[in-house]
């Protein structure tokens, strides 16, 4: 089969949204295996850029923590809830929460699972943004030896 196992990787955004449609209309292409993955590069990705005003470090650490399990579990329930999209189309779903380098935990997954095909989101950034945060879709696509599938997000509003 063309694309027997495809490796999508997510962030629950809008353009991750996106990404499972394309993986649904795979099937035709002979997709039977979705590897759903999702990685966390830690609670400052999402939030935190310094220690909260007023927490000593004791206090700071339980906050992560704390911030870091409520992160988790809510992508459980996004995951959870599109597993279930893919399983109602037939497909099987192997689920993967993982910490670490997004573009590093893609490539190595895609491959430990022998992915046919990657599937990222490109969120539309410029300029400073792009030159300081790079991109996890350009990393991923240098590093990959299987081709990779970019969802673009400009026309998401």
């Amino acid at each position: 089969m063309l694309f027997d196992t495809v490796c999508l990787a997510t962030d629950f955004s809008p353009i991750s949204a996106r990404a499972v449609d394309y993986v649904l209309r795979l099937t035709n292409a002979g997709c039977r295996k979705v590897v759903l993955l999702h990685v966390s590069d830690g609670p400052k990705h999402h939030l935190i850029i310094s220690e909260p005003p007023g927490l000593d470090a004791d206090s700071a650490t339980i906050y992560e923590d704390t911030l870091r399990d409520h992160l988790h579990r809510e992508a459980q329930q996004l995951m959870l809830e599109t597993a279930t999209r893919f399983q109602e189309a037939g497909l099987e779903v192997e689920p993967v929460i993982i910490s670490g380098n997004p573009a590093d935990e893609i490539v190595r997954i895609a491959e430990s699972r022998d992915a046919s095909l990657i599937i990222v989101g490109a969120h539309a950034r410029k300029g400073l943004k792009q030159a300081f945060l790079g991109s996890v879709s350009a990393d991923v696509i240098r590093r990959a030896h299987q081709p990779v599938l970019v969802v673009r997000g400009s026309d998401i509003q």
